[in-house]
């Protein structure tokens, strides 16, 4: 019985991240843009299946981007609060890849 009940916790653990489809990834800019018009690049990190945080994301001037992205459809993101060092806000979307 204990062997029984240790295979179905151990089942049960690991197939939590079997569910994990997108945490864990990266999503690359696609199309992101400041609101003075300066392009977006770089990536964001999927710290969950919705949600993702800025990971070396830049402007075309270099200026660091921070915040976060929301998954609203299958492997798109878009911005989420996301800003430049500047203070200027960040809009688009990145790609799950």
């Amino acid at each position: 019985m204990k062997k029984l009940l240790g295979i179905v916790v151990l089942g049960l653990i690991l197939s939590v991240d079997v569910f994990a489809e997108y945490q864990g990834r990266y999503c690359e800019m696609d199309g992101a843009y400041t609101e003075s018009g300066k392009a977006v690049y770089g990536e964001f990190y999927m710290y969950s299946e919705n949600y993702g945080e800025s990971d070396g994301a830049y402007t075309e001037d270099n200026e660091y981007v921070y915040g976060e992205c929301y998954r609203y459809s299958g492997r798109y993101c878009e911005m989420d609060g996301a800003y430049t060092d500047a203070g200027e806000s960040v809009y688009g979307e990145c790609y799950i890849y």
